[in-house]
């Protein structure tokens, strides 16, 4: 009787410590843009208006647009980049609300100061950056006194686009929110 209590035991045991945890999928969060265009039932019209090419070190550019979606009559607002796919790396589109593409122009002041802050400091190596809940990314590294400002598009990935200088981020910026605001007043907002 003791011996069949013992391999009762350890059977239970065996698939106790075997057990496989339920699988959780990792992917269940969604942009504002993918919550907004992802709802069934309901007619989307979605329209672009070019902003401009935004060329950064390794890309032959990103396009770069102000992104509207209409739905039941209300119109959301996003700032839209595309980088083409490059030999191992994939396309990638993102897309920013308006309200985070604000947050985004601030965030872009504030980390220029910062940088000058940080070269003068003289440090072997620093990086910071300003993340939006959706995962895009704007920020510089400093390494040998050397700035390399980057976004990063894909929530997903690490992978970032390096510019030559900040210079190009802050113009191309400019022009957004300049066509943000033909596009609002256009639509009567």
């Amino acid at each position: 009787m003791k011996k069949l209590l013992f391999i009762a035991i350890m059977l239970l045991a065996s698939r106790l410590l075997l057990a496989q945890t339920p699988y959780v999928r990792v992917d269940d969060y969604q942009t504002k843009y993918e919550q907004l265009t992802h709802q069934t039932g309901v007619q989307c019209k979605i329209t672009d208006y070019a902003i401009s090419t935004l060329y950064a070190q390794l890309f032959d550019g990103l396009e770069t647009s102000v992104r509207t979606v209409d739905m039941k009559g209300v119109v959301q607002y996003f700032y839209r980049i595309y980088r083409k796919e490059v030999k191992e790396q994939p396309a990638v589109e993102a897309f920013v609300h308006y309200d985070e593409f604000l947050e985004i122009d601030n965030a872009l002041e504030s980390l220029i100061a910062e940088e000058h802050k940080d070269r003068s400091a003289r440090k072997d190596y620093c990086e910071t950056f300003y993340r939006t809940d959706d995962g895009f990314q704007i920020g510089y590294s400093i390494k040998s006194r050397q700035t390399n400002w980057y976004l990063v598009l894909d929530r997903y990935s690490e992978n970032k686009v390096f510019f030559d200088s900040v210079t190009k981020l802050k113009d191309n910026f400019k022009k957004a929110l300049a066509k943000f605001e033909e596009v609002k007043k256009k639509n009567g907002n």
